[in-house]
């Protein structure tokens, strides 16, 4: 961290440092992890910091309140030694990071990279509870109860796996674990092939990726929504008029029930389609290193003020209402300050923005949270 802070980089230190000393900090293994700590200009500026328990990493927040704070994946012998290998490594959480800026969202064209709204946050949402249900219960056998779900804080979700079959994994196992679910190396041939004069392919009863593909087509079939697959409209409303048919084929595996000129070619087409519709988009550098430092669940994110809040209900959990812990319901004085530039943004139950060389007072969290992204400075 910068030794010498301008008024908002004091400002906010001053706010992060208030709220750790109201709050409880629980971290699982904490004498095992490795913390690293950021501020206005890196995330992660300086490591190898160890605690021996909660409270002495909340003495350490409230003292020098780094902007970001991350910690190990991995639990470690001697979390504080250097080099790496002195550590002892002794196993480490599977941990997946989703991020809305890893999608394709038209709302980041509208608002900017960067910034974030309820479609991008409903999207990595959608796109985290389809990585637990759909790939790591079914398929791996894991369990929700072993299992962790926190805000990034940001623009995204982290889910922690912390059970003992996964602890020991090493890179390479866990590189295996991303690459199933990115469906990379599907081989369409073994999905879709000829018997006779028939097209058979996966069941929809099936597991892994053959089910996975049998079933998201029968959904779209059913929700008539073909036309996201990329299939020409003729032939999809060959598909509508025989719906049932189709349907009940699927179910025992003939995919054959509308003839097509070139089967083979057409459902490998689609189910490359489907690969990349259900391949989870996960940071596929994250999940693979068993010593990554990422954000610590519950401590606040140095780009917006916002907590990387823990959550057991992700489809009710409202990240930019949830995780806000500053004030933005006038309880205290707001913050008067001079935005240069703000796409429109939500925080709580308002609205703010957009804003362009425009100074006014704001809730403490709103300002906070413009003064953070570096859009805003005290006026």
């Amino acid at each position: 961290m910068q030794l010498v802070a301008s008024n908002e980089q004091e400002f906010v230190l001053k706010k992060f440092s208030e709220h750790y000393s109201r709050s409880a900090q629980s971290v699982r293994k904490i004498s095992e992890r490795e913390f690293g700590f950021g501020g206005w200009d890196k995330k992660i500026e300086s490591r190898h910091a160890s605690f021996m328990n909660n409270d002495e990493l909340k003495s350490y927040l409230v003292r020098n309140t780094p902007l970001y704070i991350s910690y190990s994946v991995a639990f470690y012998e001697f979390p504080e030694a250097r080099p790496m290998e002195k550590k002892n490594w002794k196993g480490a959480e599977l941990v997946f990071d989703l991020d809305a800026d890893h999608l394709q969202l038209a709302c980041i064209a509208k608002h900017g990279k960067g910034w974030v709204c309820d479609e991008c946050i409903n999207a990595v949402k959608s796109e985290t509870m389809k990585l637990i249900e759909e790939f790591l219960v079914p398929d791996f056998g894991l369990k929700k109860e072993e299992m962790s779900i926190n805000f990034s804080g940001n623009r995204g979700f982290h889910v922690h796996v912390s059970s003992d079959e996964v602890s020991g994994l090493d890179g390479y196992a866990r590189r295996e674990v991303v690459d199933y679910i990115m469906g990379t190396g599907l081989d369409e041939a073994g999905v879709f092939y000829k018997e006779g004069t028939r097209m058979r392919g996966p069941k929809l009863g099936e597991g892994g990726w053959r089910g996975k593909i049998a079933r998201t087509f029968a959904e779209k079939l059913e929700e008539q929504k073909l036309n996201e697959l990329g299939i020409h409209t003729r032939t999809i409303n060959r598909f509508y008029e025989k719906k049932k048919e189709v349907a009940e084929g699927l179910a025992n595996g003939n995919w054959d029930v509308i003839h097509l000129p070139k089967p083979e070619e057409f459902w490998r087409e689609i189910s490359a389609k489907l690969k990349v519709n259900l391949g989870d988009q996960i940071d596929q550098m994250v999940t693979p290193d068993a010593t990554k430092l990422i954000r610590v669940p519950d401590s606040l994110h140095g780009e917006t003020g916002l907590a990387a809040r823990k959550t057991s209900n992700l489809e009710k959990f409202d990240a930019l209402k949830d995780a806000a812990v500053f004030d933005l319901n006038g309880k205290t004085n707001g913050v008067r300050v001079k935005v240069m530039k703000a796409p429109a943004f939500r925080l709580g139950e308002q609205t703010f923005g957009p804003y362009e060389n425009y100074t006014l007072t704001l809730p403490e969290a709103a300002a906070i949270y413009l003064i953070c992204k570096k859009a805003a400075v005290l006026a």
